[in-house]
């Protein structure tokens, strides 16, 4: 079973870790910059109110971790691909995270849809997605398993629609809208 790589880059945000990680035990979290040759090498859970866990990525930035991300996951079989979290200051005040999806570059190019032209807009490229950090599955099963032809429109054509004044996606309507129960039908191109 793959994991999504989960970064703590921030002392004040280890307190929530514990109850990041229980979000439907989808993540691992990332302690050191040596990436363990087998899954056990990750935590999947802490004890509540553990803060005692090391994390080599405290004062990283995103980019950091991305990039880390980026080398490590094709040396090993269990991390999920091109998507990570990331639990920064900002998660210690509205219990947030990051989550960030790497959109690589295909052969036939993006899907093109009749209202926003091609998604994701371009390849080779990471998009980013504050959340409630309860909302995490359900980033993770649309974006990486669609179905894409109303995933993508809502992710990447409707984010500014869907993200509030304070810059957080609203993940549970952005699900309706995957599931058909808001807005209108979307067509690619291709019809």
């Amino acid at each position: 079973m793959t994991r999504i790589l989960l970064f703590c880059t921030a002392e004040e945000a280890k307190p929530f870790i514990p109850k990041i990680l229980k979000t439907r035990s989808i993540f691992y979290l990332v302690e050191s910059t040596t990436c363990p040759a087998t899954r056990d090498g990750f935590k999947t859970s802490l004890a509540d109110n553990d803060t005692s866990f090391q994390s080599d990525f405290l004062n990283a930035s995103a980019q950091q971790c991305k990039d880390w991300a980026l080398e490590k996951q094709a040396q090993v079989k269990f991390i999920e691909m091109n998507i990570i979290a990331i639990a920064d200051a900002r998660t210690a005040v509205d219990q947030t995270i990051s989550m960030c999806y790497y959109n690589e570059a295909a052969d036939e190019g993006p899907l093109d849809f009749d209202e926003w032209g091609p998604l994701p807009p371009e390849g080779n490229k990471w998009y980013d997605y504050r959340i409630d950090y309860r909302g995490a599955v359900m980033v993770h099963v649309a974006l990486m398993y669609g179905p894409f032809d109303s995933a993508y429109p809502t992710y990447f054509g409707r984010k500014a629609e869907l993200t509030d004044a304070n810059g957080v996606f609203d993940v549970e309507r952005a699900n309706r809208y995957v599931r058909g129960e808001e807005g209108g039908e979307t067509t690619t191109g291709e019809n």
